[in-house]
């Protein structure tokens, strides 16, 4: 119960900061935020992942964070650090969400139409499940890594996959950013972007058919 009355004055807490000192508002202003960053130089880099951590783990509006990184950084530095933030933030919040919150979250969430669907996708499908929804954002990421933490998935396998299935789309966003501030949108960018979206999908597609095939080829060895 201490855990959960902590955890509760420290999202409040932190909202409440949020809202006084303007961090939410600079959270959704691109142009501003791009400019604070590049103004701070390398410690730009150290308030991009820290930002990236607290938007993770408070549930602060920061969808904006990977445009911002590829304009203040370019696609490669700028996803980079999208990356390590958000990956960072994951799983931060899925230990806090296991071993400090839990019962809070099950209490606040528990009938969230979200978490049941996660908790059902984990239970019919596995691993799986949890590289499509990052692949693909069905969910809120920030949700996501709350819910995840309702299942018995182990924080080291929660981690590697969320980094790695994060990857791709912090980078295709950093770089369409990133190329539209320097050069503008042309033909080249939009097919890029559309090969880009066409490997997305053809990710998201192949945990479903590893699924498949490892689960016949379970059913095949029991058989035997």
């Amino acid at each position: 119960m201490k855990k959960i009355i902590l955890f509760i004055l420290l999202v409040l807490f932190v909202t409440f900061l949020g809202y006084q000192f303007g961090l939410v508002s600079l959270l959704t202003d691109i142009e501003s935020l791009r400019a604070y960053l590049e103004s701070l130089g390398w410690w730009g880099y150290v308030l991009f992942i820290l930002l990236s951590v607290l938007v993770a783990v408070f549930l602060l509006p920061g969808q904006f964070l990977a445009i911002v990184g590829g304009l203040a950084y370019g696609g490669f530095v700028g996803g980079c650090l999208t990356i390590i933030g958000a990956s960072l933030g994951a799983s931060i919040s899925f230990i806090i969400g296991k071993y400090v919150a839990r019962e809070y979250i099950l209490q606040r969430f528990g009938t969230d139409p979200t978490f049941q669907k996660i908790e059902k996708g984990v239970q019919e499908n596995g691993i799986a499940f949890l590289i499509f929804t990052r692949l693909v954002p069905v969910f809120p990421f920030a949700i996501q890594s709350y819910a995840y933490a309702m299942t018995p998935m182990s924080i080291r396998k929660f981690s590697i996959i969320s980094f790695l299935t994060m990857m791709p789309a912090s980078f295709i966003y950093a770089f369409m950013a990133s190329e539209i501030a320097s050069k503008g949108i042309s033909g080249t960018l939009l097919v890029e972007l559309s090969i880009a979206g066409i490997l997305l999908a053809l990710l998201a597609y192949l945990p479903k058919k590893i699924s498949k095939k490892l689960n016949r080829l379970s059913s095949e060895y029991k058989n035997d």
